[in-house]
Parts: structure tokens; C-alpha cells; sequence
């Protein structure tokens, strides 16, 4: 197994200690997705499953760049408000290229990780243009979603039984 470069790891550790101080869901959230896709890719035989683990760590740090007000908000919202949180997976894609630390396929696959098999995500791309890791974050990200919930949302569990 490849060990996963030193100045990487340290930029994650900043990256997610600021979303620890931004916002503590979407913290808990990303290590939520983070252990799941680590062990899914392990079921999968992926090789990278390390690697994989800091992709699911970061798939929504570009929720910095959000208010922390509107992350939290407890009430249905608007659509410019669902607008700005959308716009998650592009300031995410941004952040990590800024960095340069980070494979540019690790900021594609948060760029489209609300992508969807039929075109409906965020940017509209369908089938396998959308990036593998990027399926499989959606994958995770919707169940943990779905499990646990977001203020924003208000799912619950049981919806994860009709998956």
C-alpha cells in the first residue's frame, strides 16, 4: 500500500480542521463518508484506500466558503439560498487546486460528486464522464444523508430502507 504524501495529509488536516470551526455537521458528516468509502473501496479491492479516505474527508469542503448560517438553517430554503449550496462542489474543486498539493482528479471528483448517472446533478454530466470516485462519494454521501440527515433537508432513516 502507497504511502499517501506528508504535505497532503497535512493540508487535509488544516482543510478539515477548519470545517471542524466552520461547521461541526458537515465535519462529522465528511468523516462519516470518509470511513464509509474507505470501506467500500476496501470491499472493492481498491489498492488506494487511503487516498480514498481523504477524497471522502474532503468531498464538501468547499462548505467553507458557505455561511455557516445558511448551513445551519433550520427552516426550508430559498431557491438562490439551495443556489449557494450548490455552489459547495465548485469552491471545493477550487480550494484543492489553489493548494496544489492534491491530484487534479481529486478536485474533479469533488467538483462532480452531486453529479447523478442520468444527468440530473449539479453540473449535468451523465454515465461514466462523471469521475468513478466521484460516483462512488455520491453514493456514500446520499446514504449518509439520508441516514442521518442535514438541517437543510430534514431526511431520515427510513428512506434508506426504500434504497
Amino acid at each position: 500500500m502507497e504511502k499517501i504524501n506528508e504535505e497532503l495529509l497535512e493540508e487535509t488536516h488544516t482543510l478539515v480542521t477548519a470545517l471542524f470551526h466552520h461547521c461541526l455537521d458537515t465535519y462529522m458528516h465528511s468523516f462519516r463518508v470518509g470511513d464509509e468509502l474507505y470501506a467500500f473501496s476496501n470491499f472493492l479491492g481498491f489498492s488506494n484506500a487511503q487516498e480514498i479516505f481523504v477524497l471522502g474527508l474532503l468531498h464538501d469542503i468547499g462548505k467553507l466558503k458557505i455561511p455557516y448560517s445558511l448551513l445551519n438553517k433550520t427552516t426550508p430554503l430559498t431557491e438562490s439560498e439551495f443556489a449557494e449550496i450548490r455552489n459547495h462542489a465548485d469552491y471545493g474543486k477550487k480550494i484543492l487546486y489553489k493548494l496544489d498539493v492534491f491530484p487534479p482528479d481529486y478536485a474533479m471528483c469533488i467538483k462532480y460528486h452531486h453529479e447523478n448517472f442520468d444527468g440530473s446533478g449539479y453540473f449535468g454530466i451523465a454515465g461514466k464522464e462523471i469521475p468513478l470516485l466521484a460516483r462512488m462519494i455520491r453514493v456514500i454521501d446520499s446514504y449518509d444523508t439520508m441516514l442521518n440527515g442535514r438541517i437543510y433537508q430534514h431526511m431520515r432513516w427510513k428512506r434508506c430502507l426504500n434504497v
